[in-house]
């Protein structure tokens, strides 16, 4: 005997499993109602096979819930067991094995429902329960109640009492609770709580003030009159406003009919004035259990309601159609009936959807009240005549509001957090109403979500790149793309997501990063919102708060660290630069010393060293023969007697190019000029002494140091007794008055006044242009 049923994927294998919650109690109940749980494997498509070894004994398990509460990427189940029985949780350890924790050890509690979500904002899932207590039988005008419980998760799959966050007295407003709901009714995205009551007292909700403390909210609509009594809620957004609507089902004491409650923006609900479920398609029923979907697919949330069946073919499963968002009604007969109207399936206690066979169609999974009926996958139909439509609508994002979640300016490394409504219209909302990738693995993931892939499912995401020049870029990039950024969603409630990272850092102090938020339901149909893009700057306040960002070289308070960069090492001893607290710039580099210290020196932080053209007659780094010819002509240097063109002229090295005599470059002005040669101008280029006898400017007479040969007969100045086959050897002199003894070595001044030879020579040297 099944009283709800989940669904979930459990093994990670893209196929969606079941799990189903038995007990044979009703408002009575104890260990002998105790029955096993199943959890049932689906066979890629074909049929589903009972996996052994989860439930290990019978409980009175009233509900079976299934979330990340470990934080390791894969679903865990959570069992509310009834009829004082304790409660537990099966941690997911991958490969078919479980291992079980108990919430409140030891506490007997009577679990009627139960539901997951983070109500206090510490990114671990919550529980939020009711507890019939012990006042058998249960919604009698004894039943007394109990008050919610309130266990706050760990993030480890332990949880916390947290019943101090919740009002005192719930116990006479709320009994015999078939049903609570997780549901943002506010719109400020945090998960406030809707009870049912079939016994005592009224359904009723509680505002979650973002902390996690609760206190009451009036809704009109539960605590009037005839509506006191409600078994179950549906929640979803049925007229497109984006405030969460409400479904209630037995509205009144013995069965009632039905109710679509709009919100009026801020969970008020007031009361339902009947015209969104025309009482003409809402007879009273015992309905226990809806659900939705888009079923014609046109962007609006269908349902189907199901319960217990009035008679052997009565139609107690069927569907109605949200048309326009301001009225439900069901398809023309036969269609209204969602599922076969056979006594086989006359004791649906509850339903949920989901595709089963990749399909792209819609199935549903069905959990009957009633130990001699089985449970039931029905597979939607392919059938031109009579069939469940291809999905082809992609899921609905909650616009309003959404290019402002990011801002204009974000920081690199700064800590962002969106959060986001998104459904497939189905309600409850699960990771595989969304697309299984195979290739997630593969992208650039980033953020919280990154590493909470385990499931396999492309969950609603954050898409960014940075430095784009056109938003629309971002569209081109493919998943795979290292450009493409991609942050999965954490599912934290109802259909409620929130999405953190931190922005990265790619180089440049000033960038932007360019998002569009994007879902991908299980039958590949995709939506975003945006491009919208931000500009990304460095944080001034993070320079001085102790920690090396990606864009710092330092961070703290030494000399060498001036904002945030650090200055050693940059090759130049700075001013802030000490041989002690940088030797690496400064070590013998003191500016003023004389010595151009390279690389720590240069001519712009010391020019007393390091001129250029400091005169010191000595050529050093950085002066070179362009910047200083001065000191670094090919020669030597200003003074040597050489005038090196181009680097040297009458103007930066007189000594070396006196003033042109004719003021004119002509062969024949006693210049050697730029454009001549020895060859073209041996007047002005000819030099006695150069080992070139230059002619006819020069002779033997004229230049024996460079004309005169030994055996030519003549004995020339500078022969001697080197050469005694032209120079007799005696003391007399020849008529050029140069003294030819053996001993004289032609040194003498002739009688006639000759200059010697060595001051001619150095006159013509001073006087010569030396070509470029």
């Amino acid at each position: 005997m099944s009283q709800k049923v989940e669904l979930v994927d459990v093994n990670n294998d893209g196929w969606v499993d079941i799990v189903f919650a038995n007990s044979s109690g009703t408002d009575t109940g104890g260990g002998q109602n105790a029955q096993p749980n199943q959890l049932l494997i689906n066979n890629g498509g074909t049929g589903f096979t009972e996996q052994g070894g989860v439930f290990e004994d019978p409980d009175n398990a009233y509900v079976i819930k299934a979330g990340d509460l470990d934080n390791d990427g894969d679903a865990d189940l959570v069992v509310g067991d009834n009829y004082q029985g304790q409660s537990y949780v099966l941690l997911n350890e991958g490969a078919g094995d479980f291992t079980r924790q108990d919430i409140a050890a030891g506490a007997s509690k009577s679990i009627g429902d139960l539901e997951l979500g983070d109500v206090d904002g510490d990114g671990d899932l919550d529980i939020v329960a009711t507890d019939w207590g012990n006042s058998q039988p249960f919604g009698d005008p004894v039943d007394e109640g109990l008050p919610l419980l309130l266990w706050l998760g760990n993030g480890d799959g332990t949880f916390e009492d947290g019943s101090a966050n919740l009002p005192m007295g719930m116990e006479a407003w709320a009994a015999y609770s078939f049903d609570i709901e997780l549901v943002d009714l506010d719109n400020n995205y945090v998960l406030d709580v809707l009870v049912s009551s079939r016994g005592l007292g009224f359904g009723f909700g509680l505002q979650n003030d973002g902390s996690g403390n609760f206190s009451k909210l009036t809704v009109p609509a539960l605590e009037g009159s005839g509506k006191q009594v409600n078994v179950a809620f549906t929640p979803n957004d049925f007229d497109g406003d984006g405030a969460i609507d409400i479904i209630t089902l037995q509205d009144g004491v013995g069965g009632a009919g039905n109710s679509v409650l709009i919100n009026n923006g801020i969970g008020n609900y007031p009361s339902d004035p009947g015209t969104f479920w025309p009482n003409a398609y809402n007879p009273d029923r015992l309905d226990f259990d809806a659900a939705t979907l888009d079923f014609n697919n046109d962007g609006r949330p269908d349902f189907v309601v199901t319960g217990l069946g009035l008679g052997p073919n009565d139609k107690n499963s069927r569907l109605f159609l949200n048309n326009n968002g301001m009225e439900v009604k069901p398809p023309p007969e036969p269609l209204d009936a969602a599922f076969p109207a056979v006594s086989g399936l006359g004791q649906s206690f509850g339903l949920q959807f989901a595709d089963f066979n990749h399909d792209r169609r819609a199935d549903v999974a069905i959990a009957q009240r009633d130990a001699a009926l089985p449970n039931f996958v029905l597979f939607g139909r392919d059938d031109p005549a009579d069939s469940v439509p291809v999905d082809t609508v992609a899921p609905r994002i909650y616009e309003d509001g959404f290019a402002d979640k990011l801002g204009t300016l974000l920081h690199f490394g700064q800590s962002v957090t969106l959060k986001a409504r998104v459904d497939d219209f189905k309600t409850p909302s699960h990771w595989h109403d969304y697309k299984y990738d195979e290739n997630l693995g593969d992208y650039n993931l980033i953020g919280d979500g990154a590493t909470l892939t385990a499931h396999g499912r492309r969950l609603p995401c954050v898409e960014f790149a940075l430095g784009l020049d056109n938003p629309d870029d971002l569209l081109a990039l493919s998943d795979g793309d290292p450009m493409k950024f991609i942050a999965p969603s954490i599912w934290y409630g109802e259909a409620l997501w929130r999405v953190g990272f931190t922005v990265p850092y790619a180089g440049k102090k000033e960038d932007t990063l360019t998002w569009q938020y994007c879902a991908i339901d299980a039958a590949d149909n995709k939506t975003c919102v945006g491009p919208f893009t931000v500009k990304l700057e460095v944080d001034p306040a993070d320079c001085g708060d102790g920690q090396v960002q990606a864009w710092e070289t330092c961070d703290d308070d030494s000399p060498t660290c001036v904002l945030c960069e650090r200055t050693c090492g940059n090759a130049s001893c700075d001013a802030n630069e000490t041989l002690e607290n940088c030797p690496e710039d400064c070590e013998e580099a003191i500016c003023g010393n004389g010595t151009c210290d390279l690389p720590s020196e240069d001519d712009e932080n010391c020019p007393e060293d390091c001129g250029p053209c400091d005169y010191d007659n000595a050529c050093e780094p950085p002066e070179d023969a362009k910047r200083c010819p001065s000191e670094c002509d090919y020669d030597g240097f200003c003074g040597d007697g050489f005038c090196d063109a181009p680097y040297e002229s009458g103007l930066t090295c007189t000594g070396d190019c006196p003033p042109e005599p004719t003021g004119e470059w002509a062969c024949g002005d006693g210049v050697c000029d730029q454009d001549e040669t020895k060859m073209s101008c041996p007047e002005d280029c000819a030099v006695c002494g150069d080992d070139e006898c230059s002619g006819p400017v020069e002779d033997a007479a004229e230049c024996p140091q460079d004309c005169a040969m030994c055996g030519d007969g003549e004995c020339s100045p500078g022969e001697g007794e080197s050469c005694e086959m032209d120079c007799v050897n005696d003391s007399a002199t020849t008529g050029t008055g140069i003294d030819i003894s053996p001993g004289c070595g032609c040194r003498g001044t002739g009688p006639d006044g000759a200059v010697p030879v060595a001051a001619g020579l150095l006159f013509l040297r001073r006087r010569r242009r030396r070509r470029a």
